[in-house]
Parts: structure tokens; C-alpha cells; sequence
């Protein structure tokens, strides 16, 4: 214990001043790391009152840490500290100075010690060894060593893990202890043969990017099935392989993609390199794809470098979604746009990019909003005394006022010459669009204009909270559509990027969120269970309202876009959204679940489970209640569902009854046109 005990005030006083002097430093969560020759000469004496109330040697102590919420210090024993390039902990004394007591800890008979990683950030600047240091912890970033922080903080895991990736230490040097007798990386035997487009290009179609119009280069084609489907439908579609294809010239194209590529790169200067190749091919926008996994999928295999080796001798790296969005833009210089798990689009330039995140959150007509208090178009006549009207015959009226109006329904206000290509001939044949509007309004009412409106800023606000929670720089209003837009429903920039905080901000309320799940289930979205969650069919995502949308989005952040799942559960109190797949969702009348997917957005964190050995696919019954009348196959799938309840064995406990338990009732059921009964036993999808 101490030698010396001081007031609980002298030792508040003595933590107040160390946490307002000190600076620079290691910081993890809310302590500060110091080592003391980093100290200067006003805080050695509270260094030596430590020392004094800990009742060790001053020359034991190498480190001390400073909580700086908690009215504590701890005194550590690195005694390698400047020898080992990981240090191991002797011994420690926390010091309690709000309780005026100490705790002291002995290491040295631990045969699993804890150790040190960064040292140098606990020097001071001016210290000459600080470089020989960092260079040790930039070696060991680039071989992905820190990347799971749960099992590097001891020595035996950190050895094992060192030699699982094939390194060993000299000195303060990483160096690689592969043997040179080792088999090469195979990486041409990644390359999968395909019966459908790859996950980037299924990507590419579904945004609208696979036309004739534009050029498509595939950086690392493989065996080239993706580019025989997409040539034999008339696209110009060309691609490179340094296998299959070596011979086959680079080319600059519209649309390039790197699908699966970076992830059976063993080489890390290499993969970058491939990576900018692709880019700078890029006209308009680069897919780029890789294998998503965590910890479990790299134990399967050998560590190897920063990934594994497999079996057959193949290289894979498993990037988190996260991760490879912050690769992409430490090496391009750009930030990628998150489409899906694993897959990321990085645009040529801000306004094609500010273009796709525009028109990836205009919404679904479903679900007609309420519209805002103050939403006004350009077009709307101010209010004026109700007149008498001829009302116009539907044989007189002009062929272009009826494709006006659809115009203005799709963009919530009277069209602009810079709105859609054509734009220009039709405001032409009606002359002015004030007037034009005016008369459509008189001759069909403004109900459907106003819920029109509405949808529009509605989209707006999404699309510019969306922008604010990702921090993108490249959204200017490059388009004069959005301009328009803003103009319109907004006023100003600074007033549309207001309202969209202040939309972003309201998610943290449960309220909000329960509100939102209600409108969605009272508009017919998805099977609501009132205090718990909304799930719902993920094409019905555009559809819902505004904050869930965004609730989503901030989701997708950390995953992908919500939509390419096949149903969504929004939890309304937990800040947690989960992702379902199943194993041919639209294919089947009771799919099996493949994979879940929870993302916890007060942690930041993502869990993935997956269903096929170690967890039994569950079916889905009553796929129904998560659609809506408008999609297809709606009607038939109810009736089979009502059909399924009423069968001898059904339950609703849980996930309801495993489909043995249904028997041959099951089986003589008469299975919607077009739909197989279940998909269990079939491949789960590729997500490749």
C-alpha cells in the first residue's frame, strides 16, 4: 500500500493538474499513456508524489496512465520498454486518489503477460527513437495485425498470431518466414464459372449503368461469363484477365468493374495498384467488389500476410464493408459510394456521383406523405376566389398537357428546360407552365399535385440527411435540377441542409422511429408489431417514410444499400435495423433463411449470422404480411398463406413449425403460378 495517504482533495488536486498539463501521448478510450521520459520538469514532482503514495521504486515505473474522467493513475513496469518491439507488463499500481487507496498487480509469474503496442506514440515528438517505432507499427498495420484488437493484447495470442501470418521479429523489424520452397498463391483458381450476371454487374443493371450507350471494361473478367451474357444482349462490353485474358488490351470505358479482384491479391502494394489501374480507366464509374467476412471466416484457414490461405492454395483477404470504403479512399483519393455488402461505386467525378445519390432516394408512390406545412412549387397559383369554368372536352384537350402533367407529378412541381431530355419541346407546346399548370389543377383538382410535392421534398430531405451523416464534400447542386429542386421546396441550400439535420437528428428519438414503423403499417407497408419492430419486403424500402428511410440509409453506412436484402426489420426502441436473405425469396412460397444481419447503429458494430450447418435454416411462413397489393405475386402468395394457417400442426409460436411437423397437408397445397413450394435443399444464392 502507500507510504503516503493523502486527503481525497489533495488527490483530486493532484489528478486535476496531471490531466490539464498533460498532452500528447497515447489515448485509448478515456486514458492517456505516457512514458516519463516524456514528462517535463514541472510534472516530475507529481510524478514523484505517485511514486511516494504507490510505494515502489522510481525506477520501476516506465509508464503512467491517466483516466481522464476517473480520478485515477496508474504506475506501469515496462522494464524492455526501449528493447523489446513488444514490451511485456511487470508490474502495475493503481491509484485510487478520489478513495486515497492503491492496488498493486504483479506480472511476473503470469506466463500470458499483457504487452505494448504503439510505444512510440508515448514519447515526446523530439525523442529520436520515435522513428525506428513507428516504422515497426506501420509494418504491422500493413500486414493487417492490428485488426482484431480482441486477441493481440497478450503475448501468446500475439506470438500465435505473428506466426499464423508467416512473420517473426529482428529487433524492431518485421520480417517474413515464409520459406521460398512454398507453393505460389493460385490465384487463377478463384475465378468461379456463372449461370448469372456476378453480384457488381446484377449492381451495375438494377442503378441503370449496363446500356448501349455506354462502354463496360471488366478489370479482372476471369473466365469471362459475364461478359458473354452482357455482348450477346447487344452491349459493348470488353474485359481483361491476367490468366484467361493476358493478351487482351486495356481499355478506357464508360463503365469499369473490379469485381472480386482485390481480395485474391496477396501482394499489398499490388492490389493498390490494380485498384488505381481500374480507375483510371474510368469514365463515369468503377464498381468495385470484394468478399466480405469476419473472424470466423478467416480461422477456417492459414494466416497469410493480411488474409489466409486456403486448401488449393488460393489467397483470399476479407475486407469489412467499412474497411474497403476507407481503402477506396485512401488510395483514390475518392469516397465510393456503398451499393451493397462488400460492393462500392466510385464515380469519375462529383456530378455523376451527386446525380446517383439523387436518384437512388426518389421514393415509390405507395406511400403517399403528408405533405409538409409550406411546400409550394413554382407553378401553384397563389390562393384567388373559386371562378367559374369551362371545363375542357377530353377529345379537345392537347395530347401534350396530359405528358405535361406527368411531368409535374413525377417532379412535384411545373417542369424546367433542364429537367429531361425533350424538356424544351413540350414546355413549347404549352406555352407558359404556370398557365398550364393552372389549367390542369382546374380541370383534375390539386389533390394528387400537392401529395406529388410532398413526395419530392420528402426524397430532398433524405437525400441531404443521408449526405450529412456520410460527410460527403461532393454534393455542390452540380445539377440544375437540384437546384431547381432546392429553389422550390427549400429556398436555399443552407435552409434544405437544416431541415435534413434536423430530420437526422430526430432518430435518436424512440418516438420517431414507433411513429414511423405506424404510418409505414397503417399505408399497408410490411406486419408491424406495435412496440418491437416493422418488417417489411426491401423493395418496399423507397416507400416508406422519410425517417426511416434515413434510418436505413445510416444503416447501409455500415453494410449496404437496405435494398439489396429481401426483408428488413426496423426495431423501434433498440437503434438497431436487421437483413434478411433467403434462399430464392421471390422463388419460393415459404424461402429458407440464409443469412442475418443486424446492425446496431449506436455501436457502430455489424454481426452477421449464417443458417445452413451449424444453425438450421428457418422458413418464412405468411411471406405475405411483409409485401404489399402492388407487388407482384401479392395476391396468390395471401391466399397460400391463409391456406398454410389452416392446416392440422400450424402454430404462430416462434418461428412456427418446422415443415416436417405440416406433413403431406403441406404438400397437396396448391403453390401460387410461378412460385416453387420451398427452397430448402437447393444452393443458397452466391453472393459473388
Amino acid at each position: 500500500m502507500a507510504n503516503a495517504t493523502p486527503s481525497p482533495d489533495d488527490g483530486m488536486a493532484l489528478w486535476r493538474d496531471l490531466v490539464e498539463s498533460l498532452s500528447g501521448g497515447k489515448l485509448v478510450g478515456d486514458d492517456r499513456y505516457l512514458h516519463v521520459s516524456a514528462l517535463s520538469a514541472a510534472q516530475r514532482p507529481m510524478l514523484a508524489h505517485l511514486v511516494a503514495m504507490a510505494g515502489c521504486e522510481p525506477s520501476s515505473v516506465d509508464v503512467i496512465k491517466v483516466s481522464r474522467k476517473l480520478v485515477r493513475v496508474s504506475l506501469l513496469s515496462y522494464p524492455r520498454f526501449f528493447d523489446d518491439p513488444f514490451p511485456a507488463l511487470v508490474a502495475s499500481w493503481r491509484l485510487d486518489l478520489d478513495r486515497a487507496c492503491c492496488e498493486k498487480r504483479q506480472y511476473r509469474a503470469n506466463g500470458n503477460p499483457p504487452i505494448l503496442h504503439r510505444k512510440e506514440e508515448m514519447l515526446a515528438e523530439s525523442d529520436p527513437r520515435r522513428e525506428a517505432f513507428a516504422a515497426l507499427t506501420q509494418a504491422a498495420e500493413a500486414h493487417g495485425l492490428f485488426r482484431d484488437t480482441t486477441i493481440i493484447g497478450h503475448r501468446d495470442q500475439w506470438l500465435e498470431e505473428l506466426r499464423a501470418r508467416g512473420l517473426s521479429l529482428v529487433g524492431h523489424t518485421l520480417v517474413a518466414a515464409v520459406t521460398t520452397d512454398e507453393a505460389p498463391v493460385m490465384r487463377h483458381r478463384t475465378a468461379m464459372a456463372r449461370r448469372a450476371l456476378s453480384t457488381p454487374m446484377q449492381a451495375l443493371w438494377r442503378h441503370g449503368y449496363l446500356v448501349p450507350e455506354h462502354t463496360l471494361f471488366d478489370y479482372g473478367c476471369g473466365r469471362g461469363d459475364d461478359l458473354a451474357a452482357l455482348q450477346s444482349i447487344g452491349l459493348r462490353a470488353s474485359g481483361w484477365d491476367p490468366h484467361f485474358r493476358p493478351e487482351a488490351p486495356h481499355c478506357e470505358a464508360d463503365v469499369v468493374n473490379l469485381g472480386f479482384v482485390l481480395n485474391v491479391i496477396e501482394d499489398i502494394g499490388e492490389r493498390s495498384e490494380a485498384l488505381r489501374k481500374a480507375f483510371a480507366l474510368t469514365r463515369k464509374v468503377l464498381a468495385v467488389s470484394v468478399l466480405v467476412g469476419g473472424r470466423t471466416a478467416i480461422e477456417r484457414f492459414r494466416l497469410f500476410r493480411d488474409g489466409v490461405l486456403t486448401a488449393r492454395n488460393t489467397f483470399q483477404k476479407y475486407f469489412a464493408h467499412a474497411e474497403l470504403g476507407q481503402y477506396l479512399a485512401d488510395t483514390l483519393g475518392r469516397e465510393g459510394v456503398s451499393v451493397g455488402p462488400g460492393l462500392y461505386f466510385v464515380f469519375r467525378d462529383d456530378a455523376a456521383e451527386e446525380d446517383f445519390l439523387e436518384r437512388r432516394e426518389r421514393s415509390s408512390p405507395l406511400l403517399a406523405p403528408t405533405p409538409p406545412a409550406r411546400v409550394q412549387t413554382e407553378a401553384q397559383p397563389r390562393e384567388r376566389k373559386q371562378r367559374a369554368t369551362t371545363r375542357v372536352r377530353k377529345d379537345e384537350w392537347p395530347a401534350a398537357y396530359d405528358t405535361f402533367w406527368s411531368a409535374c407529378l413525377e417532379l412535384g412541381r411545373a417542369p424546367h428546360s433542364d429537367d429531361f431530355d425533350g424538356a424544351d419541346a413540350l414546355l413549347a407546346a404549352v406555352g407558359s407552365p404556370t398557365r398550364a399548370l393552372r389549367k390542369l389543377i382546374e380541370r383534375d383538382g390539386d389533390a394528387a399535385m400537392k401529395t406529388a410535392a410532398a413526395r419530392r421534398h420528402g426524397d430532398l430531405l433524405v437525400f441531404f440527411a443521408l449526405n450529412l451523416f456520410e460527410r460527403r464534400r461532393s454534393v455542390s447542386l452540380r445539377s440544375p435540377r437540384l437546384r431547381t429542386d432546392v429553389r422550390t421546396f427549400f429556398g436555399t441550400l443552407d435552409k434544405a441542409e437544416a431541415e435534413a439535420r434536423t430530420l437526422l437528428f430526430s432518430l435518436r428519438e424512440v418516438r420517431v422511429i414507433a411513429e414511423g414503423c405506424a404510418q409505414a403499417a397503417r399505408a399497408g407497408l410490411g406486419y408491424h408489431v406495435e412496440g418491437d419492430a416493422l418488417h417489411l419486403d426491401a423493395r418496399l424500402v423507397n416507400a416508406l417514410p422519410p425517417v426511416l428511410r434515413v434510418y436505413l440509409g445510416c444503416a447501409g453506412k455500415l453494410l449496404g444499400e437496405a435494398r439489396d436484402a429481401d426483408v428488413v426489420k426496423v426495431h423501434e426502441s433498440s437503434g438497431k435495423a436487421s437483413l434478411f436473405r433467403y434462399d430464392d425469396y421471390e422463388g419460393a412460397a415459404i424461402p429458407h433463411l440464409i443469412e442475418r444481419v443486424k446492425v446496431d447503429l449506436r455501436r457502430q458494430r455489424v454481426d452477421d449470422f449464417q443458417y445452413g450447418d451449424e444453425h438450421p435454416p428457418q422458413p418464412l411462413y405468411g411471406k405475405s404480411r411483409y409485401m404489399h397489393p402492388s407487388l407482384e405475386g401479392y395476391e396468390a402468395q395471401r391466399q397460400f398463406d391463409e391456406a398454410v394457417r389452416g392446416l392440422a400442426g400450424w402454430t404462430e409460436e416462434g418461428y412456427g413449425p418446422a415443415l416436417e411437423a405440416l406433413g403431406d397437408a403441406l404438400e397437396a397445397l396448391q403453390v401460387p403460378p410461378g412460385l416453387t413450394l420451398v427452397a430448402g435443399g437447393r444452393p443458397a444464392r452466391s453472393r459473388r
